[in-house]
């Protein structure tokens, strides 16, 4: 096994909220999307801060699939047994090979199976790709309110956990996947919230240019709540470790966390930098900035922020071509390995 950390982690199957009011706002689509009601809310005070929470909490469970391969990878099981564990969703299995199949993790080698991506990929990068395909579902949402394009909330995403990942390895390797984790699913609140702040996109954006507001405030003011700690709900209602929940809760102020600030500054960078790559900005990009003291957090000081920098540059590249893959589903283009090798080594 390689020395890249597999946490015990456990999610727990959870269920769904029963209906309170009127209004079902979130439904599960056939292929696992999410369906959000299109009945436009009487008014704000319609929308009380508990009705969001549940709009949250009826999100359905979050896969067992990525526990049980890390089970699987802890116990060194063989790789026909991990397949078996993949293949059971045909949907994640699909994106797992599609993903391993990109310059960014298979590289000079050819996957032409899951069993070769598994064999190709290694625990950590495959528990990566696992990962990345049990989160998309919940991605596969109109996100107009925010000024999102199609798929552009999850374009942002994948390189926010990718770049992440990237900068928590200065924390350590035992913290790495959890920070990825994190930046993957930072913005899932923006799945649910969306619709509302579409809904009242007018007021938002007149509190945030009259008043200078920043479009968190703008959405306490308006629904009380904010897209991160409505992450926050979703992360621990999938049971999710506590390190995950503050990155995803505290992404725009770690400072503000009560603990694992180091995780909510990762994701912090890391959102930041995705942004200013081009992915996914929307209406953040009108009021985010970097925060340096923000950095300190990572061990990062105004004599090594310079050097992070450079050393970022060539991942950042990798991921832009990565996110930009056509064949993820991810949008845009990237070019094809010209001359893949056979996929040899790895897993046995």
């Amino acid at each position: 096994m390689s020395s890249y950390l597999i946490l015990d982690w456990s999610l727990k199957e959870c269920r769904s909220c029963s209906d309170t009011g009127n209004t079902r706002v979130t439904t599960l689509s056939t292929d696992g999307g999410i369906l959000m009601n299109k009945q436009k809310p009487k008014s704000v005070s319609s929308l009380p801060t508990e009705e969001l929470i549940k709009a949250a909490e009826k999100l359905p469970p979050f896969p067992r699939v990525i526990t049980k391969v890390m089970s699987l990878l802890r116990k060194m099981a063989p790789v026909g047994e991990i397949e078996q564990v993949i293949k059971y969703d045909q949907a994640i299995a699909a994106k797992v090979l599609a993903m391993s199949r990109s310059a960014y993790y298979g590289r000079k080698y050819s996957i032409s199976s899951l069993k070769d991506a598994i064999v190709v990929l290694g625990d950590q990068q495959l528990t990566q790709v696992v990962m990345a395909a049990c989160a998309a579902r919940y991605f596969e949402c109109e996100t107009s309110g925010y000024e999102l394009r199609e798929g552009e909330l999850w374009q942002h995403s994948v390189a926010t956990g990718l770049i992440a990942e990237k900068a928590g390895r200065r924390l350590g390797r035992e913290k790495a996947f959890t920070i990825y984790t994190a930046g993957l699913l930072h913005d899932i609140g923006k799945a649910v919230l969306s619709f509302y702040v579409k809904t009242y996109l007018d007021a938002i954006m007149t509190q945030m240019t009259r008043t200078g507001l920043s479009l968190l405030d703008a959405e306490r003011e308006t629904f009380g709540i904010d897209h991160q700690l409505l992450g926050k709900t979703i992360a621990n209602r999938w049971r999710f470790p506590a390190e995950v929940a503050v990155g995803i809760g505290y992404h725009h102020d770690p400072k503000l966390a009560e603990s694992h600030q180091e995780v909510a500054a990762a994701v912090f960078v890391a959102d930041r930098t995705a942004t200013a790559m081009g992915f996914g900005c929307g209406l953040e990009s009108l009021v985010e900035s970097y925060d340096n003291e923000t950095f300190g957090l990572l061990g990062i000081n105004s004599g090594t922020v310079g050097q992070f920098w450079t050393d970022m540059a060539g991942t950042v590249e990798e991921i832009k071509q990565f996110v930009g893959d056509k064949d993820l589903g991810l949008g845009g283009t990237a070019e094809e390995e010209k001359q893949p090798r056979a996929a040899t080594g790895g897993r046995r």
